[in-house]
């Protein structure tokens, strides 16, 4: 055969779950931190906290949480057109990250701190 099939699989990324909100959860969590609406919304989108090589990360260790298309995408409060609010979310993914590990693994690779210096 010309070119065979490979018998090997692609290894599988984990997806795991959230740590900064429940499975299920059908809020916004900008919304209820920084306009305390609890409301529930009809259509949310999957935001992954960190982006560009921590992006992988990000997927790895559940830094992720739901948004309207309001605090996602469309207009000057969303978090990938206005940085107040994306590192707003930054800060709390390392609060929920620390919760369980150390301030040095956080800053592996590089990361940046966003709870300033002191030590855990």
């Amino acid at each position: 055969m010309m070119f065979p099939k490979p018998t090997k699989q692609k290894k599988r990324k984990k997806h795991k779950k959230s740590i900064m909100q429940p499975k299920g959860d059908r809020r916004c969590y900008l919304c209820m931190l920084l306009d305390g609406d609890f409301s529930y919304k009809p259509c949310l989108h999957e935001h992954h906290v960190m982006f560009g090589n921590d992006h992988a990360f990000a997927e790895a260790e559940g830094l992720k949480v739901n948004l309207c298309l309001r605090h996602h995408l469309e207009g000057p409060e969303a978090v990938h057109n206005n940085h107040k609010n994306a590192e707003i979310l930054m800060v709390k993914a390392q609060e929920a990250f620390e919760r369980t590990h150390s301030r040095k693994e956080w800053a592996q690779n590089g990361r940046r701190d966003y709870l300033g210096t002191k030590e855990n």
